[in-house]
C-alpha cells in the first residue's frame, strides 16, 4: 500500500513559511472612558427587569392593556400589552391617548410578567377635578362657551 501524503500544516504556508493570518493576534483599539460608561449603562439597563405598560383600569376583573403595534386595548391579558423599557416613552404615548390611561410598573423576573404597581381603579381618577390639567391634556375637546351675553340681531 502506498502512503498518503498529508496536506500542508495550516499553521505555516508551505512555500514561504509565514504564519497564517488567522493565528496572528490583532491588537484591539482601546475604548475611551465615554464608550466604556455607555456600554456599562446599556448592560445595567438590559439587566433591569422593570418595564412599564399603559393601562385603563375599571375594576380588578376588567383591566384594559394597550397594544401599540395594533393600536388597540386588550382586555385582561397583560401579556398582549406593550411593555416599555423607559417610563418617558410610556408617558409620551399616554399623552396621545385618552385621559383614563395610567402607567403601571411590571417586572419580568423569571420569565414571568408580574405587576408591581398597586391597583387603584376608578377611585383614584374620581378624586381629580373634572377640568384638571395635571396630566398635561385638556379636560375636554369641546370649546367652552364665553360667559358674555350673546346679542341678538334685530329682524327687519
Amino acid at each position: 500500500m502506498k502512503k498518503r501524503k498529508s496536506p500542508p500544516s495550516p499553521k505555516r504556508n508551505h512555500r514561504s513559511g509565514a504564519v497564517a493570518r488567522s493565528r496572528v493576534k490583532r491588537e484591539e483599539p482601546k475604548l475611551s472612558r465615554e464608550w466604556i460608561r455607555e456600554i456599562e449603562r446599556r448592560v445595567r439597563d438590559s439587566r433591569n427587569p422593570v418595564r412599564y405598560m399603559l393601562v385603563s383600569e375599571f375594576s380588578r376583573s376588567f383591566i384594559l392593556y394597550y397594544d401599540v403595534s395594533s393600536d388597540v386595548f386588550v382586555m385582561n391579558t397583560p401579556d398582549k400589552g406593550t411593555l416599555f423599557k423607559r417610563r418617558e416613552a410610556a408617558e409620551r404615548i399616554s399623552k396621545l391617548l385618552s385621559r383614563g390611561v395610567r402607567i403601571v410598573k411590571f417586572t419580568t423576573t423569571g420569565g414571568k410578567l408580574r405587576r408591581i404597581s398597586p391597583f387603584t381603579g376608578l377611585q383614584h381618577r374620581a378624586t381629580q377635578q373634572p377640568h384638571s390639567r395635571s396630566n398635561g391634556r385638556a379636560a375636554s375637546t369641546v370649546p367652552e362657551v364665553a360667559a358674555t351675553p350673546v346679542r341678538r340681531l334685530r329682524r327687519r
